[in-house]
């Protein structure tokens, strides 16, 4: 239980750090179509961080920080589409743009923790894991 708790922190610090380094940029004016590639640096940026993270640590196995690493990029690339949407758009106040960004990490990082729990379970009945 103590390695599902360690790789959620580290794919939810991750994704925390994302969110708010791209809350602080500046807004757009009026609209602008938004392009994907521009996503690719936050995006690598967290998948590195993440598989460098968990395979410093000696209790994850490859599926796992193979797995998680894919979810955080997935997952980075889903909070910066949201953020980018949200600068384009003058629907909702800043302060409840914030809350929905704040919510939508958490809901993303709970995800991650149960992915890493079937992962990390997949693991050890295949037989793969450290502790079989």
């Amino acid at each position: 239980m103590a390695a599902a708790i360690v790789l959620g922190g580290v794919v939810a610090a991750a994704l925390f750090v994302l969110g708010a380094l791209l809350e602080r940029g500046p807004r757009a004016p009026g609209r602008q179509r938004l392009r994907t590639w521009h996503a690719l640096p936050w995006v690598a940026g967290a998948m590195v961080l993440v598989g460098s993270l968990l395979s410093a640590l000696p209790i994850s196995s490859s599926l796992v920080t193979i797995g998680l690493v894919l979810y955080a990029g997935l997952a980075a690339g889903i909070v910066w589409r949201m953020t980018m949407l949200d600068r384009a758009s003058a629907w909702l106040p800043p302060a409840r743009r914030r809350a929905r960004l704040v919510l939508s990490l958490i809901g993303l990082t709970w995800l991650g923790i149960v992915l890493g729990l079937l992962l990390w379970i997949a693991d050890l009945v295949a037989g793969y894991g450290a502790g079989a």
